[in-house]
């Protein structure tokens, strides 16, 4: 082996974000494990990048400063896999921080079990100003790995979401589809908006079709929360749809897969339901999308016996169709378990079953009387929407930081901007956070840093067990 060439590549993507930059480098750079290239790849940075980059005398940086902004991560992160050195590669951000000893971790894991072409690692939460962000649960210092089709199966009910700054793979197992010829030129190439992020998932279960992929259960990468990562696609919904469809597509040919496909179904009907629903203007929801409504929900029930699986994942199709009143028998659901599923499912199975024992009761109640603000504005603020006219809840916002969905109504209710709430939002009035992935506390503290008053802030989970 040539020993000039490292066996690990650490390529780092910035875009006119020196103030982050520094400390991210500065993390990398002191490292425990240290036999390493550092490829910084500039999307065009106009704010000292290249000065500040120059001046570090380590001769393990590598720096490549594209000729014009492409504007896209994709482009950035494609060329990081193929202008590598190293027989790994980990992609990380200039605005995310890894621990000191994160990379002889990761190292030491692929080494220890040469099956393992990927891992990933857990992230801790940062603010803007890298004040760490308090996560109240427990953090096991354990290891997974997922044999070939694992995680693609686990997905389904774990939803365990690859933070892309903290996944390191080998470069030979890479699949031939990640051509970063696609991002150049300017010929038409396909558009990728109805994908965004979802390369997060279908990247880890595209390798783990055939090799194994590993998990470090262990915060070793600090994450910043920043309104300005957020991205702005054009539906909530389509990206869901075509991350259930490529992920049944992935899943074909793989052994012991084949009775997920109900599940994969399941997840990208309740995906398309929420595109329905949520880009209803007015509270009288049109015939069309009720009769669309209905017949999803019609199809979990019919499959509920032989795939209760599949019918936990669409959970909140089955409840939006209680909460609108359709015609939908109730089913055996004190048969159902949502253990082993994700604590939304779990939560939402609750919901569910209150409102089917009692109808005219809302997982709102506590909050009668008070304004409502709900941070989201995909499915579960929908549901939360029409939980509030059971008690004649006021709902006057949803917060959403995507700017094609500001301005808009959902259900009657406006769809403001973060900024909306330094203003608006009383001391008296309740903050729901309708996110269902496990990150309130990140949740929290963004909406915190939009707020001048103490306003109450609560997830929807809570309140579905205080009802």
């Amino acid at each position: 082996m040539n020993p000039t060439i490292p066996p690990l590549t650490v390529a780092l993507l910035t875009y006119n974000r020196l103030h982050y930059l520094e400390q991210s480098i500065a993390a990398v750079l002191g490292q425990s494990y240290e036999d390493f290239e550092l490829l910084v790849l500039d999307n065009g940075s106009t704010d000292g990048t290249a000065e500040f980059l120059l001046r570090l005398d380590d001769p393990r940086i590598r720096y490549v400063r594209n000729s014009r902004n492409i504007s896209t991560v994709e482009f950035n992160c494609l060329s990081a896999y193929h202008l590598a050195l190293g027989r790994r590669v980990i992609v990380t951000h200039d605005d995310d921080i890894m621990e000191r000893d994160m990379l002889e971790r990761q190292m030491r894991f692929m080494d220890c079990n040469p099956d393992v072409r990927l891992v990933w690692t857990r992230v801790s939460d940062i603010d803007q100003d890298g004040h760490a962000l308090v996560d109240g649960s427990t953090v096991p210092d354990s290891e997974r790995i997922f044999a070939p089709g694992e995680y693609i199966s686990s997905f389904l009910k774990e939803r365990l979401w690859p933070m892309p700054s903290g996944v390191m793979l080998e470069r030979a197992a890479l699949p031939k589809s990640y051509a970063v010829h696609r991002y150049l030129g300017d010929a038409p190439r396909k558009q990728t908006k109805d994908a965004a992020g979802i390369e997060d998932v279908l990247l880890p279960a595209r390798i783990n079709r055939r090799h194994a992929i590993g998990y470090l259960d262990q915060p070793l990468l600090r994450r910043r929360v920043h309104t300005r990562q957020f991205s702005h696609v054009a539906s909530l919904s389509l990206p869901g749809v075509a991350l259930y469809r490529g992920l049944k597509h992935i899943a074909r040919g793989v052994a012991g897969l084949e009775a997920d496909a109900l599940h994969f179904d399941a997840c990208t009907a309740r995906f398309e339901i929420q595109e329905a629903i949520t880009t209803e203007a007015g509270r009288s929801v049109s015939k069309g999308v009720l009769r669309k409504i209905a017949k999803a929900a019609a199809g979990l029930q019919a499959n509920m016996e032989h795939a209760p699986d599949a019918f936990l994942a669409g959970l909140p199709v089955v409840l939006l169709t209680h909460l609108l009143s359709l015609d939908l028998a109730a089913g055996q659901m004190d048969k159902l378990s949502g253990s082993g599923h994700a604590s939304a499912t779990q939560k939402l199975l609750t919901w569910t079953r209150k409102t089917i024992e009692t109808p005219s009761a809302s997982i709102l109640a506590s909050l009668e009387g008070r304004r409502i603000i709900i941070f989201g504005s995909a499915f579960v603020a929908a549901l939360l929407i029409l939980e509030a006219e059971k008690i004649g809840g006021q709902v006057v916002a949803c917060i959403d930081s995507n700017l094609n969905r500001q301005g808009k109504e959902m259900l009657g209710v406006p769809i403001q901007p973060l900024a909306w709430m330094s203003e608006q939002v009383g001391p008296d009035d309740v903050v729901i956070i309708s996110s269902e992935r496990d990150h309130e506390h990140y949740i929290e503290a963004l909406i915190r840093q939009n707020l001048m008053t103490p306003a109450s802030v609560v997830s929807w989970k809570e309140l579905t067990e205080a009802s």
